[in-house]
């Protein structure tokens, strides 16, 4: 039972688990049975599609969502149509804020966005699929441009 005389800080302790996430392989995979079939299989491939799963894990976590997602159009299509989030500038992201990168095309002819958090002026959080682990980057670093950045409203 909680007690009553404390207050559990949902936005600094999410701050904290971004932090304490840098270097983890924690969110690498989501693995899946196919009804009828005995196949199981890893739809996060081993951390190459796993952006979406370590962001939406830590909103879990902290309960600003209401399930992991694996992908990230049912992370930001949550964000979306919630009224605990909304869209902003860039220019007004702070640390905590999710933000999404343009989709990029893969070699297998596949395109796909990624996300991550804001983590100070110019850094960000998200999994890195050539490392398969949570890095620290600056948050206009590689080949994306950012696209959306949702804060929590809570």
């Amino acid at each position: 039972m909680p007690d009553s005389n404390l207050e559990i800080l949902r936005k600094e302790t999410l701050i904290k688990l971004i932090e304490n996430s840098v270097g983890s392989r924690m969110f690498n995979s989501v693995l899946v049975r196919f009804k009828g079939k005995d196949e199981i299989k890893d739809v996060l491939k081993n951390g190459e599609y796993s952006c979406a799963f370590f962001v939406s894990s830590l909103l879990y976590l902290t309960k600003l969502i209401d399930e992991p997602h694996a992908t990230v159009k049912s992370t930001e299509a949550f964000l979306l149509k919630s009224n605990d989030w909304k869209k902003i500038p860039l220019a007004d992201a702070k640390t905590g804020d999710v933000v999404v990168w343009e989709k990029r095309s893969f070699s297998d002819g596949s395109e796909h966005a990624h996300m991550g958090f804001v983590l100070g002026e110019k850094e960000a959080v998200s999994t890195n699929s050539e490392q398969k682990k949570v890095v620290r980057h600056h948050i206009g670093a590689g080949e994306r441009t950012v696209s959306a950045v949702y804060r929590s409203i809570d």
